[in-house]
């Protein structure tokens, strides 16, 4: 559920739990902000995007585009520790993400997708609901 810029988590609708697939919650787009200055992630309210969640830093994570177009995250400095695939962040220190990779941060965990990809994603999904749809007795 998404209200303004906050986030909370809650499981699918009774009806929809089977189809979809597991840990598909949220989905936030990242668009670079207009001053140029990074979106942060985290707990409070103040950030661009807010994981309402007790595991998560009040700021925990920094996304910036680079000068490639791709995107870096950044663990804020005294947030709580955060994985990249299988490795620690080191504070403040900028990693380039690559399309597929998982963030856990707390008890949650963030999937970067590239549009492009995120799009095929999306229309195979959509394509396997909608097959599930039509063969499910009524």
């Amino acid at each position: 559920m998404v209200e303004g810029n906050v986030a909370a988590t809650r499981l699918p609708l009774t009806d929809l739990r089977d189809c979809l697939p597991a840990g598909d919650a949220l989905c936030f787009e990242l668009v670079g902000q207009t001053d140029g200055s990074p979106l942060r992630l985290g707990r409070s309210s103040n950030n661009p995007l807010v994981v309402n969640d007790a595991t998560v830093s009040r700021e925990q994570l920094h996304l910036a585009p680079t000068l490639e177009g791709r995107w870096q995250v950044t663990r804020v400095e005294g947030a709580r520790p955060v994985t990249l695939g299988d490795t620690s962040l080191e504070a403040e220190r900028p990693t380039v993400l690559q399309p597929g990779v998982q963030l856990q941060v707390g008890d949650v965990r963030l999937t970067f997708h590239e549009a492009e990809d995120f799009n095929e994603r999306i229309g195979r999904i959509a394509a396997q609901v909608l097959a599930q749809t039509v063969g499910a007795p009524r």
